[in-house]
C-alpha cells in the first residue's frame, strides 16, 4: 500500500474583482516563510488567474463567456455540483451561496490529504470562509479586509451575523479607510471572542505601504508557525 503523507495548505480566496489584487499577492507571498506550508489559490480563482494571464483583464469575450463557462466545467465536472450550478444559473440561491458551496466541497474533497489549513481571505473571500469554518477542518483565517457592510446599503445580517458565533481564531486586516468598514467595526458589531481586528492605513483597494507590508506579512507567518 502506498501511502500518501498529508500536506499543511494555505489557501488564498480572493474577491471577484481578481485583477485588482494580483500585486497584492505578489507583496505579501514573495519572500513570505512559510514554514512547511503550500500555498494553493481557490480554484475559481485558479481559473481567473489562468485566464487573466494569457488574454488580459479587458477581453468582454473572456469575461462574460469563455471565464463563466469554464467555471462552470470545473463546478460541474470536476465537483460534481450540478444541482448546485443550476440552482445558482436559475436564480435559486446568490452568488454568495454558490461560491460558498463550491468552497466548501472543494475543502471537504482535499481534507483526507491535508494535515493543517490556514486560509488567507481577501474581501468576499472573508465572508466565504467565515460562514464555513465552523463546519470544516480549518486551522486559522487570516482576513485582507473584512466587507462588514456595503456602502450603499443599511447592515446586512449576512454579512456579520454568524461573526458573533465564530468557533476558529481569526484575524482582520481592516483599513481604516474602508468604505466596507473602518475603525467603528469593533464597537457596532458582535464579533466572537475568536477574532481579532488589526487596523492598516488603507480603503478597500489593500495599497499597503511598506511598514503595513512588512506587519501584515510578520502576522502572517506567525500565524503559520503557530499552525505547523
Amino acid at each position: 500500500m502506498i501511502s500518501t503523507s498529508k500536506k499543511k495548505y494555505l489557501l488564498v480566496l480572493g474577491r471577484e474583482a481578481l485583477d485588482r489584487d494580483s500585486f497584492l499577492y505578489q507583496q505579501l507571498l514573495n519572500d513570505l516563510q512559510l514554514h512547511g506550508f503550500e500555498v494553493k489559490f481557490d480554484p475559481m480563482d485558479r481559473i481567473r488567474f489562468a485566464f487573466m494571464r494569457r488574454l488580459g483583464t479587458k477581453n468582454l469575450l473572456v469575461n462574460h463567456f469563455l471565464l463563466p463557462f469554464f467555471r462552470a466545467l470545473y463546478v460541474v465536472i470536476i465537483q460534481r455540483q450540478l444541482i448546485d450550478f443550476l440552482r445558482f444559473a436559475l436564480g435559486r440561491i446568490s452568488s454568495l451561496e454558490f461560491r460558498t458551496r463550491v468552497v466548501a466541497r472543494y475543502i471537504e474533497a482535499n481534507q483526507a490529504n491535508t494535515s493543517h489549513l490556514v486560509v488567507l481571505a481577501r474581501s468576499a473571500g472573508s465572508l466565504v470562509i467565515s460562514r464555513l469554518a465552523n463546519q470544516l477542518a480549518v486551522d486559522d483565517i487570516i482576513c485582507l479586509g473584512y466587507p462588514f457592510k456595503h456602502p450603499d446599503e443599511i447592515d446586512e445580517s449576512f454579512r456579520i451575523a454568524h461573526l458573533a458565533e465564530l468557533e476558529k481564531p481569526m484575524l482582520i486586516f481592516q483599513g481604516l479607510r474602508d468604505p466596507y468598514g473602518g475603525r467603528e467595526v469593533v464597537e457596532n458589531y458582535a464579533l466572537s471572542p475568536q477574532i481579532k481586528v488589526a487596523f492598516v492605513d488603507v480603503d478597500h483597494d489593500f495599497n499597503l505601504n511598506q511598514a503595513d507590508l512588512k506587519r501584515v506579512k510578520s502576522e502572517i507567518e506567525k500565524v503559520l508557525l503557530k499552525s505547523s
